[in-house]
């Protein structure tokens, strides 16, 4: 934590058509001191707003989108493709494609809810997911995991998003439906941690696991957010490759 020492907060439209955030004269950089100029104002918006919300002392855990960019700026663009394949490799063990074996009420739910992000992403991107059920390891296709690396594309910043959706969801497909705009957060959320609301409402609610479940649902919103802001004029599968 440092304190705060500036007093305003401004997002400012840059000659080569990217934004910066000014904290009074100064410059926003990232933790390794590199520009931090976004292609989307909508997300220098944000950045902005979380900088402007510190109160006497800076706190970067309070800033979610400004380390998702950062992380994106310092790390994922020198290397997308390795992240691409970090992304990937969530396909392998996503969580829809390992389903109960019982009890009945919980099987029945999951594949009400599960079946159709699989449809859609079949349809969507024309990749295809083995199920199975139990707890042993199911073998996808090599050229699922192939597919999934050509999606994911390589926008550092989409890419930071991607693979930071997979290890918060634990799916690879419910990632791209949330980046896609096809469910929205409260639904990513519900589908992610269906297992977890069914066992709640089976036996009731336990303090501790309700606030582990509300502190991933903020986290699901903010990244819900930081897709929206990249989404662009004609939805979010712009990013990926089709």
């Amino acid at each position: 934590m440092a304190k705060r020492f500036y007093d305003a907060v401004q997002p400012v439209a840059l000659d080569n058509g990217r934004y910066a955030i000014m904290l009074d004269q100064y410059e926003v950089k990232t933790p390794a001191r590199a520009d931090l100029h976004l292609p989307h104002q909508a997300l220098a918006d944000m950045i902005a707003a979380e900088w402007a919300a510190q109160d006497e002392q800076v706190k970067p855990d309070t800033m979610p989108i400004m380390r998702l960019v950062s992380t994106a700026l310092d790390r994922v663009a020198a290397d997308p493709l390795a992240t691409a394949h970090a992304f990937a490799a969530y396909g392998e063990t996503d969580l829809l494609c390992y389903r109960a074996e019982h009890p009945d009420r919980l099987v029945e739910r999951q594949t009400a809810s599960w079946n159709p992000m699989l449809d859609w992403v079949r349809a969507r991107y024309d990749v295809s997911f083995a199920t199975a059920q139990g707890i042993l390891p199911v073998a996808q296709p090599q050229a699922t995991l192939a597919r999934l690396v050509e999606i994911a594309g390589t926008d550092a910043l989409w890419l930071t998003g991607l693979a930071h959706g997979a290890a918060l969801l634990g799916s690879a497909v419910l990632t791209l439906a949330l980046a896609d705009g096809e469910i929205d957060a409260k639904q990513a959320y519900e589908l992610a941690f269906l297992d977890d609301l069914f066992q709640i409402d089976e036996w009731g609610e336990d303090a501790e696991a309700m606030a582990r479940l509300d502190k991933i649902s903020l986290e699901i919103n903010v990244l819900a957010g930081y897709f929206s802001a990249q989404a662009g004029e004609n939805g979010a599968s712009d990013r990926m490759t089709q």
